[in-house]
């Protein structure tokens, strides 16, 4: 009983730099998806840009981005992430959605 204790606890310290790292990458791929996205290089999002961002998350596995595009709810997701309502979003409002 006690070695299986001990083999979990080693398996999860051994796993956490992983899941940590599996974080980082999706993270870095995330701001790529999202720098590939802005058509205009204006560091934000317009609808259209933004459903191309969620297709190329959904494409590599990203967070929700994939049940966003199964069902469509571009528009839903998009409004939900546009705290300040001016149409577009940022990467300051992107990452806001992501603490939440």
């Amino acid at each position: 009983m006690k070695i299986s204790r001990i083999v979990a606890a080693s398996a999860l310290l051994v796993a956490t730099p992983a899941i940590s790292d599996e974080v980082e990458d999706d993270r870095a791929k995330a701001r790529e998806n999202f720098q590939q996205a802005d058509a205009d290089s204006n560091r934000k999002l317009t609808r259209a840009e933004f459903r191309n961002f969620i297709d190329a998350n959904a494409d590599d596995d990203i967070g929700r981005a994939a049940m966003v595009r199964r069902f469509g709810a571009y528009e839903k997701a998009f409004e939900r992430l546009d705290a300040n309502n001016d149409g577009e979003i940022n990467a300051q409002e992107l990452a806001a959605a992501g603490r939440k």
